[in-house]
């Protein structure tokens, strides 16, 4: 706590920011599925994507995810920025979180892996949720199943279509630095359990994991296998995938997990554990993070989660 304070007192002389810790993984089966304990992947990028799309998100030049008119806005690079920037379900994201090129552009400068895509030859295109998706001036997001998710312009608003075959003109496909992608393992996406190997998700094909036969259709889902393996496959791969931002309102044991934590840290008691995220728990996140010098957001965010330990 002393610790603490005095980190406050140096903030009252000079603002200081904190990037999102990003750790790497690699899954090499079913026990360590893709991407364990990343806080921007690949998958989250794609889920993230389909959200905009089916919750009706608008554009609006230079928005990365705001409420404006009670309708959250991005413009194509702020899309992905509203995923890197994410506060959570009722907050706007909050700009700085992490730092990323302004925009799609800059993006494509920034990244770390590229390639040239044939619309004619879907081999071209790297089988990889999250990968992100360019065209002058233009940038969106592959999400699977040769299906990207883009907010194009206005009027045109979020958007979702094929890739290979369809009537947007991708040109190139690209990684972030900022996010980190599957490698080797079950990986859930959307729902649906997938099984990436050397990088990429597998398709049309079988494959025997821990002594159970799993087979996947033409777009990388799995079809068939024994019914429970299945199930515990796609729990695993679930729970071992970014975790949630905790915010006012929500329950659950990895709440219990912070409340704990803080009240072992002094700043609530331990009538307060609960596993409810109410008003209480808000203010202590809120006091902690003001200690600890970071974003004062409230929600329990990648960057609280790490700085707690839990």
């Amino acid at each position: 706590m002393k610790k603490g304070r005095v980190a406050l007192l140096a903030a009252g002389l000079v603002a200081c920011f904190t990037s999102i810790l990003v750790f790497g993984f690699s899954g090499t089966s079913l026990a360590a599925p893709a991407d364990a304990g990343v806080a921007h992947t690949g998958v989250g990028l794609a889920e993230h994507a389909l959200k905009a799309y089916r919750q009706g998100w608008k554009y609006q030049y230079g928005c990365y995810g705001q409420f404006v008119g009670g309708v959250r806005r991005t413009d194509c690079s702020g899309l992905i920025k509203s995923y890197l920037w994410w506060t959570g379900e009722k907050t706007n994201p909050q700009p700085g979180l992490v730092s990323v090129a302004g925009g799609a552009g800059g993006m494509l400068a920034s990244a770390t892996a590229r390639g040239n895509i044939n619309l004619s030859n879907s081999s071209t295109l790297p089988r990889i949720h999250g990968l992100c998706l360019y065209s002058p001036g233009h940038a969106g997001v592959y999400v699977g199943s040769n299906y990207s998710v883009d907010n194009r312009c206005d009027g045109e608003n979020v958007k979702y279509g094929p890739v290979i075959g369809g009537r947007y003109h991708w040109t190139t496909w690209f990684k972030l630095p900022q996010i980190q992608y599957p490698s080797n393992g079950f990986v859930s996406c959307d729902g649906n359990l997938f099984y990436y190997e050397n990088g990429q998700y597998v398709v049309s094909t079988s494959r025997t994991v821990n002594g159970t036969a799993y087979h996947f259709d033409a777009a990388g889902k799995v079809i068939k296998s024994d019914t429970a393996s299945a199930e515990k496959a796609l729990q695993a791969a679930m729970n071992s995938q970014s975790p949630r931002v905790m915010q006012l309102g929500m329950s659950g044991s990895d709440v219990l997990a912070v409340q704990k934590k803080l009240c072992a840290l002094g700043y609530i008691s331990t009538g307060d554990c609960t596993g409810y995220y109410g008003p209480v728990t808000r203010s202590a996140v809120l006091t902690y993070q003001r200690f600890d010098v970071i974003p004062q957001t409230g929600v329990v965010d990648a960057k609280t989660r790490h700085d707690l330990r839990v």
